[in-house]
């Protein structure tokens, strides 16, 4: 779900944009402003970015974080992975034989990792992006519901932490959008309802916390880590460790079922009759993002 956190007055800038009587000015507000897009490659930033690309021609740089060793290979990535989709099929069509020098003239490869401080962007670039941004949208993040706990803290929470820590050096910001996740848990029925926390109620009983002895600050035991998964190794027989990397082989062709399936490719394959599926058109989900920019 998007968050937004809207800074110097960017209400007030997309009110007096009004003025289209055939809609609500999010044209209007996003005209000549410029975007910083973390997670540029992934499956909801890239919707976004064409939508914002066919639907405002007159938008101005696009600068898109991707985890790259250089800017050759972030813009190897680029076009491979995003404006060379069937996503940007139509905004191919629409621009024709301008369509290379226009996504060049709007999109800026950026070499960049959120898990790192000021994202990683070398100085020149990182002060060019602070001086002329208006917008900022954080889509990157670790979707693997499997990950080591310390590694989704330092890409998901942390990330974000870090990408608000650079917000703070630019000059003309006027809006924060943070897409949490493409994901919800779907395990649980009826209604689910958040627990309520006290003030503090959350961190008082975390180790390092003020609440908690200074020597009990959590810590990572890489060594201790490695051990204990050579003991799991050992103590387990051949069988059940190929039964347990065929099940990781399982899992990594889920996506591509679904999306052989919503292809057309695959006609049909077993499940359960009660099982429910809630999908949401990435189409929706672009369109909510470009009305949180209002």
């Amino acid at each position: 779900m998007p968050s937004t956190i809207s800074l110097q007055g960017s209400r007030e800038k997309a009110t007096s944009s009004v003025d289209n009587p055939g809609g609500i000015g999010i044209s209007e507000f996003l005209g000549a402003k410029n975007f910083l897009i973390t997670g540029g490659t992934g499956f909801l930033a890239k919707v976004l970015i064409e939508k914002i690309l066919r639907t405002n021609a007159d938008v101005g740089k696009i600068y898109v974080v991707i985890k790259a060793r250089d800017t050759a290979a972030a813009m190897e990535r680029l076009q491979k992975e995003v404006v060379g989709t069937e996503l940007f099929k139509c905004l191919q069509q629409i621009h024709g034989t301008d369509y290379n020098s226009f996504v060049e003239r709007k999109l800026v490869p950026v070499v960049g990792d959120i898990s790192s401080t000021n994202l990683g962007i070398v100085p020149e670039l990182a002060n060019e992006i602070a001086e002329q941004v208006d917008v900022i949208v954080n889509s990157a993040g670790n979707t693997n519901f499997h990950e080591r706990y310390d590694v989704a803290m330092d890409i998901n929470t942390l990330g974000a932490f870090r990408i608000m820590s650079f917000a703070h050096n630019f000059r003309r910001l006027t809006l924060f959008l943070h897409v949490s996740t493409a994901y919800v848990n779907g395990e649980k029925q009826g209604v689910v309802l958040e627990k309520p926390f006290c003030l503090g109620d959350t961190i008082s009983n975390e180790p390092g916390s003020s609440h908690t002895s200074k020597y009990k600050t959590a810590l990572l035991d890489i060594e201790n880590e490695i051990k204990l998964a050579f003991n799991s190794r050992r103590h387990s027989d051949d069988s059940q460790f190929h039964k347990e990397m065929k099940d990781l082989g399982l899992q990594r062709m889920v996506d591509p079922v679904v999306l052989g399936y919503g292809k057309g490719l695959i006609r049909s394959f077993l499940g359960d009759p009660d099982c429910i599926l809630d999908v949401v058109s990435s189409n929706e989900i672009g369109e909510v993002l470009r009305w949180s920019f209002f």
